[in-house]
């Protein structure tokens, strides 16, 4: 039976205090895409821990990997070995359980990693009693910052390690929790260079976004539609507090990610060759003035029809111009769009505005054929 958490949906409720987590795991995505992306994964928010990268087998029916992430800010001062990290560290290694026991498919060779990530400086350190002293022990540190950005449980000094675990095991025992100290084997400790307000934080993400999809001109926008569906997963709730990665109302897919991105350059491409060609296609099309100032809520407008299955008669349209390639046969986009339009008028019963065609016809055109220069 699968298991009820008591602070299953704890993160929904206290939906403000996410922003950080939520920042956090687009700066991770961006940071790392090129490789994310060639991976069939997807990302869980508010699930079983702040946010998961799971990544799937080819045949896309079983987990191989899931990279968890606690994502905690401090206001002032180190993190340091003290009962507020004992009591995260416990809370992690009870989702690495928790995420072992998950019943959805998974690979004979499924693993799975838990990082603590934090955008405050970590000092983990051990300070021998007096009487280790006496016996040449000295004090050990072991820094998390710029120089030093990640670090595995396993790798870190013996002495430090042993003091982690004499602490969360404290923790569990004043909790009278489950203490899965075969979850330390998962455990990594990452600091990240991530500004603390929230505004630098998405300055951040904006020109992370420029540097990894420099053909997308509107960055902020980029990102803010990324973010969006990262709170649309995050709000929500686990269905009866029961937490299981089957649940797909809490996923954002990484299909869903490449295709608002590619939608995004997309669009972009088509307002730079509205704008290339504007003067040429007002004139041809008749565009009154009051639609040539609003060009771009008409292209975005149009390419939110083409992707509603449901409208029959834009959905011709798309499926006329992903068929026929206009390119070779055309000096000019007026003359090609032209083309487009009156061979679909004639090949179907389109009870469209000549205008609601153009547009169509244009968006269409751009993402099939997408060079947006002349």
């Amino acid at each position: 039976m699968t298991k009820k958490s008591r602070a299953a949906n704890s993160g929904v409720e206290a939906l403000l205090g996410f922003e950080f987590q939520r920042n956090c795991a687009l700066y991770l995505l961006l940071n790392n895409y090129a490789e994310i992306s060639r991976r069939e994964f997807f990302l869980c928010i508010e699930h079983h821990d702040d946010f998961l990268f799971c990544y799937r087998s080819d045949c896309l029916r079983n987990i191989e990997a899931i990279e968890s992430y606690q994502a905690k800010k401090l206001s002032g001062g180190m993190w340091t070995i003290d009962a507020r990290f004992a009591e995260v560290i416990a809370k992690m290694l009870d989702v690495g359980n928790a995420l072992r026991n998950d019943p959805v498919p998974k690979c004979t060779d499924y693993a799975h990693s838990l990082t603590f990530i934090s955008n405050t400086d970590i000092k983990l350190s051990y300070s021998p009693k007096k009487a280790e002293k006496l016996t040449g022990k000295t004090d050990v540190v072991h820094l998390l910052n710029e120089q030093n950005s990640k670090s595995r449980y396993d790798d870190i000094p013996e002495e430090i390690k042993n003091k982690i675990k004499e602490k969360v095991h404290e923790h569990c025992t004043k909790e009278a929790s489950t203490f899965s100290e075969a979850e330390f084997s998962s455990l990594h400790i990452q600091w990240v260079d991530f500004p603390r307000n929230k505004n630098s934080q998405k300055d951040i993400l904006v020109g992370l976004m420029h540097r990894k999809f420099p053909n997308i001109p509107d960055h902020s926008a980029a990102v803010e539609l990324l973010l969006s569906l990262f709170r649309d997963v995050e709000a929500i709730y686990n269905q009866g507090k029961i937490i299981n990665l089957l649940d797909k109302t809490k996923r954002v897919e990484g299909a869903e990610i490449k295709k608002a991105l590619n939608i995004i350059e997309t669009e972009q491409k088509t307002f730079e060759l509205w704008r290339n060609n504007s003067l040429e296609l007002t004139r041809k099309f008749r565009i009154p003035l009051g639609v040539q100032r609003n060009h771009e809520n008409h292209i975005r407008n149009t390419f939110e029809l083409l992707k509603d299955m449901s409208n029959n008669e834009h959905q011709i349209i798309k499926t006329f111009i992903k068929e026929n390639d206009y390119t070779l046969d055309f000096y000019s986009y007026e003359e090609m769009l032209g083309a487009y339009m009156t061979n679909i008028k004639n090949a179907s019963n389109i009870n469209l505005a000549d205008i609601d065609i153009f547009f169509a016809a244009l968006c269409a055109f751009v993402e099939y054929y997408g060079e947006s220069k002349k």
